[in-house]
């Protein structure tokens, strides 16, 4: 081997030494080189991983606070048709109150008119009556006794009681 030029204590140094170097660098520089590797990587799967449950978390937020929203909207639509159905039905309730109010207040008027009615046919029916008896004592006491005088007046308003009953 000498004649390629090796020699053999330099070449037998030279693994010596290499194995050296190749033990403290393995020992010393590769194994924590490896480790801060190994532990970056785990750090970065770890924020990956994090990264993953977070957005998993955000979407799953995002469609709770959908969810909500749809709920409160649909509960609101609930509310307000509720609201408007409550408004319609006290509407009627008022209407049909006024309506009977109305006649009610219809009825009283009507006997209250009826009542006006029969207190001035009275009236009149008296003041005719008055009037009649007025005119018979100033026209028939020189043509009928009082005795004739009494039973016409009597029979004639019989007749105009008659006549006013049928109407």
């Amino acid at each position: 081997m000498e004649a390629l030029g090796v020699e053999l204590p330099l070449l037998l140094t030279q693994i010596l030494n290499f194995s050296i170097v190749l033990f403290v660098l393995t020992k010393f520089l590769y194994k924590p080189i490896l480790k801060a590797l190994d532990e970056r990587r785990r750090r970065i799967e770890e924020g990956l991983a994090w990264s993953e449950k977070a957005q998993l978390e955000e979407e799953k937020m995002t469609k709770r606070k959908q969810e909500t929203l749809r709920e409160a909207r649909d509960e609101a639509r609930v509310i307000v048709e509720n609201a408007k159905k409550d408004a319609q039905r006290l509407r009627d309730d008022i209407v049909a109150a006024g309506h009977q109010e109305v006649a009610s207040l219809k009825v009283r008027q009507q006997k209250e008119l009826e009542a006006q009615f029969e207190k001035m046919s009275r009236e009149l029916a008296g003041k005719t009556v008055d009037i009649a008896a007025a005119m018979v004592q100033q026209i028939l006491p020189d043509v009928l006794t009082s005795t004739n005088q009494h039973q016409l007046v009597t029979s004639q308003l019989a007749k105009i009681a008659k006549a006013h009953e049928v109407k």
